[in-house]
C-alpha cells in the first residue's frame, strides 16, 4: 500500500469515530455484549479439549459413565453458549439500531442546516444515498461487523495457543499454509476495498440520476425525451453493474484462497499426525482435537474477511457521511439574535458572483424605506433573483453590506433574522401532508381563524369552500390534486400567516391567471401596508404601483423611479414596457 492510500486509509478511520458519541449511551449494552462474547469465545476455545478427553481418556478406556459425564457436560456448556449468543445478538442488534437511528436524525438535521450553495454543488440523489446506503452500511458495522471481529479475533488467538499447547509441531504444519493466507489477507482485501469505493461512489450517481429523472418526469414526456433519458440511466446502470462485477470478481479469490489453505492444513495434519498416533508419540485424541481446532482455525478467518468488506463499506460510508456533518452551516451560535426589524432594508455596495471568478452583481447600491415596495424588472439572467437570495441570505456577498434597520444581517443569528420574512418563489413547493401543516410552517402557533383569513385574503377561501377542501385536506407530492395556479396561492397564504417584515416575491403571480391576480392585487393593498416588499415581476400590474421600480441589467441598476418617471424617461423600462418584456394586463 502507498503511503497516500494509507493516509486516505487513516483518514477513513479516523471518520469512523464519528460513531462513538452514538454508542456511548449504549455503552451498557456493549459492554455486557463484549462479556458475552469473552464467555462463548471460551467455550468454543475449549470444546474440543472435550472431545480429547473422551477420546483418550473414556472411549479408549472403555468408561461409559465418564464419557456420559463428559457429554452432559459439553450439552451444558453449548446450551449456555447458545443463550449468550441469543442474547448478545439482541443486545448488538438493539445498540445497532439505536445509535444508526440517532446518526440519520442528526445527518438529516445538519443537511437542514447547510447553505443553499452546498444544495448546489451535491445532488440531491447523491445526498439520499448519504442518509440511507451509507447510513445503512455504518449499521451494519455496528450492529453486526465489530461483535464478529471481536469474537472472531478472540477465537483466532485462543485456537493458537491451546493448540501450541497441544503439540506444537501440529500446529506449525497448520501454520505452513499462512503464505497463501497472507495473500488473501493483504493483497486481495486491498483490492476489495477499492472495488467497493468504486460500487458506492457509481451507485450514489445511478440515485442521483434516478431523481432527477423522476422530479422531471412531465418534461420528459412533455418533450418526448424518454428514450434519451432511458439511455442514459442504462449507461450509468451499466458502469454500476459493472463496478458490481469487478468487485465479485476481485472478492471470489478470496474464499477459494482460504479454502485451499484449510484443505492443504487437514491434509498435512492427517498425514503427520496419522503417522505419530502410529508410532505412539500423539494420541488419537490429540489428532482428533488439532484437526478440530484447524478447522475452527479457518472459521473465524471467514468470518474476518467477511467484518472486513463490512468495514470497507462502512469506512467509504463513514467518509461520505463526516463530508455533510463536518460541513459549516449557517447557524452562527455566537451571534446576537437579529431584533425585531421596521423594515428599512440598504444594499450598501454590494458585489457578488456565485463564482468568485464571474461577478453577476456590480457596486449595487440601493435603499427601502418600511412599508415600501420595491419592484426588480429586467431581463432574465439580469441578477434580480441574485439580489433576492442575497437579502434573504442563502448566499453572502464578495463585498459590501446588506442593511437592515441600520444593522450588518451577517452580523447577526440567521434564524431570528428569516423569521421576520416571508418568501414566495415562482416555483410554489408544497409538502406532502395536511394543508393546514403546509401552511403552518412560517407561524405554527397561527389559529385556524387566521389561517382561513389569509385564505381568504389571497381569495381561495371562497374556492376552497365550493370544492369541499378543509384544514385537514391532504395534498399529495408538491399538492399534485391542486391546480398551479393555486398552489401558487397557498404558498403566497404560507407566507402572509408568518407575518413578516419584510416579504418576498419572486414571479410570485407567474403562474396566476388575470382574474386571480386582481383577487391578489385587491388584497395585497391591505396587506402588505406596514410591510417592505421586494417584488421580482413581468405583469405591469404587479408592478406600476410600486414605490421604486429598480432596473436591473448585466448585474447592474441601470434605472430607478416610479412607474410614470421611468416611462418619461423613455429608457430601459421604457423598452422593457414597449417590447412586451413587462407584459401588459389590463
Amino acid at each position: 500500500m502507498t503511503n497516500q492510500e494509507n493516509e486516505r486509509r487513516q483518514g477513513k478511520l479516523r471518520d469512523l469515530l464519528l460513531l462513538v458519541p452514538y454508542i456511548k449511551p449504549h455503552q451498557l449494552k456493549l459492554w455486557t455484549s463484549i462479556g458475552l462474547m469473552i464467555t462463548t469465545s471460551l467455550i468454543s476455545i475449549f470444546m474440543p479439549m472435550f472431545t480429547r478427553a473422551a477420546i483418550d481418556n473414556h472411549i479408549i478406556g472403555g468408561n461409559l459413565a465418564g464419557l456420559l459425564t463428559i457429554i452432559s457436560i459439553a450439552l451444558l456448556l453449548m446450551m449456555l453458549m447458545s443463550g449468550a449468543n441469543i442474547l448478545r445478538a439482541r443486545l448488538m442488534a438493539q445498540l445497532g439500531q439505536n445509535s444508526i437511528r440517532a446518526v440519520r436524525d442528526d445527518l438529516f438535521a445538519k443537511m437542514q442546516l447547510l447553505p443553499v450553495k452546498f444544495f448546489d454543488k451535491v445532488p440531491v440523489g447523491k445526498l439520499i444515498t448519504r442518509l440511507t446506503s451509507d447510513v445503512d452500511a455504518l449499521q451494519e458495522l455496528v450492529g453486526n461487523a465489530i461483535v464478529s471481529m471481536v469474537i472472531d479475533s478472540l477465537r483466532l488467538v485462543g485456537f493458537l495457543v491451546v493448540m501450541f499447547w497441544l503439540d506444537w509441531q501440529l500446529t506449525l504444519i497448520t501454520l505452513a499454509v499462512t503464505p497463501i493466507l497472507a495473500f488473501a489477507l493483504t493483497y486481495l482485501t486491498s483490492r476489495i476495498g477499492r472495488a467497493e469505493d468504486v460500487v458506492r461512489e457509481q451507485t450514489s450517481v445511478v440515485n442521483a440520476n434516478l431523481q432527477e429523472s423522476i422530479s422531471g418526469i412531465r418534461v420528459i414526456q412533455g418533450f418526448q425525451a424518454e428514450e434519451y433519458f432511458y439511455e442514459k440511466f442504462q449507461a450509468e446502470n451499466h458502469s454500476l453493474l459493472q463496478a458490481g462485477i469487478r468487485a465479485i470478481a476481485t472478492y471470489s479469490y478470496f474464499w477459494p484462497s482460504v479454502d485451499l489453505s484449510w484443505v492443504l492444513s487437514s491434509a498435512a495434519i492427517l498425514f503427520f499426525g496419522g503417522r505419530w498416533v502410529l508410532d505412539g508419540t500423539a494420541t488419537p485424541g490429540t489428532l482428533v482435537a488439532i484437526t478440530s481446532y484447524a478447522g475452527q482455525f479457518f472459521g473465524p478467518l471467514r468470518g474476518l474477511s467477511q467484518a472486513y468488506r463490512v468495514i470497507q463499506r462502512a469506512l467509504a460510508g463513514a467518509v461520505r457521511v463526516n463530508e455533510i456533518m463536518s460541513a459549516d452551516t449557517e447557524i452562527e451560535e455566537t451571534l446576537p439574535p437579529m431584533p425585531p426589524i421596521e423594515g428599512r432594508v440598504e444594499f450598501d455596495h454590494v458585489t457578488f458572483g456565485y463564482d468568485p471568478e464571474k461577478i453577476v452583481l456590480h457596486d449595487i447600491c440601493l435603499k427601502a424605506e418600511p412599508g415600501e415596495t420595491i419592484a426588480l424588472v429586467g431581463h432574465t439572467g439580469a441578477g434580480k433573483t441574485s439580489i433576492i437570495n442575497l437579502l434573504c441570505r442563502f448566499y453572502n456577498p464578495l463585498e459590501g453590506r446588506i442593511l437592515v434597520d441600520g444593522v450588518n444581517i451577517h452580523e447577526h443569528e440567521l434564524r431570528s433574522y428569516r423569521q421576520q420574512i416571508g418568501l414566495v418563489l415562482q416555483e410554489p413547493f408544497l409538502f406532502s401532508g395536511t394543508l393546514r401543516e403546509n401552511l403552518l410552517f412560517g407561524n405554527p402557533k397561527a389559529a385556524d381563524e387566521e389561517i382561513w383569513d389569509a385564505l381568504h385574503a389571497v381569495g381561495l377561501a371562497e374556492t376552497f369552500a365550493q370544492q369541499n377542501v378543509t384544514l385537514d385536506t391532504v395534498l399529495t407530492e408538491r399538492g399534485a390534486n391542486f391546480s398551479t395556479g393555486q398552489r401558487q396561492l397557498i404558498s403566497f397564504a404560507r407566507a402572509l400567516i408568518s407575518n413578516p417584515r419584510i416579504l418576498i416575491l419572486d414571479e410570485a403571480t407567474a403562474h396566476v391567471d388575470t382574474l386571480t391576480e386582481q383577487k391578489i392585487q385587491q388584497a395585497l393593498a391591505t396587506l402588505l401596508k406596514g410591510r417592505t416588499s421586494f417584488v421580482i415581476a413581468h405583469r405591469l400590474s404587479t408592478i406600476r404601483n410600486a414605490d421604486q421600480i429598480i432596473v436591473i441589467g448585466n448585474g447592474r441598476i441601470l434605472e430607478r423611479g416610479t412607474h410614470e418617471e421611468l416611462l418619461a424617461l423613455k429608457g430601459e423600462y421604457w423598452q422593457l414596457s414597449t417590447s412586451q418584456m413587462i407584459e401588459q394586463v389590463n
